[in-house]
């Protein structure tokens, strides 16, 4: 998924950026899919590609609409506090805004309660999404690094596992943190009974 901050989503939305450069360890998005952009609309990917940063030109950073190749990969770099050197790789995406959603699919609250075991049964944190679900019930709005650590998970680590439970409709992003979505909630209120 790529992810915009609220201040950009007004720009991808009137077609101001269709390019965003990222340090991810893998391309997190697939050219020709279409990933909801968390604010409304969706954002249709054109191509992604591997560059080494040693590779940057400031030409690469004008697309994007910054001044230079410092300028570039500070951004990139401050969005996971990670060290660029000459061999990182970061992840050029070029994408088109749309308004409307991909549909999400829709579970039984018996098929959630399914997947997230299997979250749960595959993670090297042991079972973290019922906690992960209250948490954000009753801390919405917060910020991941402040989150992450009352799960005992990496900052990244953490945003990643959130994302999964959005996939699954379960939880909503903010400009800033995460909310439960009704469905979200509905599940949490299901294991009460």
């Amino acid at each position: 998924m790529v992810t915009f901050t609220s201040e950009d989503h007004g720009r991808v939305a009137s077609g101001g950026i269709t390019l965003t450069w990222r340090l991810w360890k893998y391309a997190h998005v697939k050219a020709g899919k279409t990933y909801a952009t968390g604010f409304g609309g969706a954002v249709e990917i054109e191509d992604v590609r591997a560059v080494r940063a040693a590779n940057l030109t400031d030409a690469d950073a004008h697309e994007s609409g910054l001044p230079d190749v410092a300028a570039l990969i500070e951004i990139v770099r401050s969005h996971t506090g990670r060290e660029v050197t000459d061999d990182t790789l970061l992840y050029r995406v070029q994408f088109h805004y749309t308004p409307t959603e991909p549909e999400r699919p829709r579970y039984s609250l018996e098929e959630i309660a399914r997947r997230l075991r299997r979250l749960d049964a595959a993670s090297r944190f042991g079972p973290w999404t019922h906690q992960t679900l209250r948490m954000l019930e009753d801390r919405p709005a917060v910020a991941a690094r402040y989150l992450a650590p009352d799960v005992g998970q990496p900052r990244d680590d953490f945003k990643l596992n959130v994302r999964k439970l959005k996939a699954l409709g379960l939880t909503v992003s903010l400009g800033t943190g995460y909310e439960l979505s009704e469905l979200g909630q509905s599940y949490l209120d299901s294991l009460q009974d």
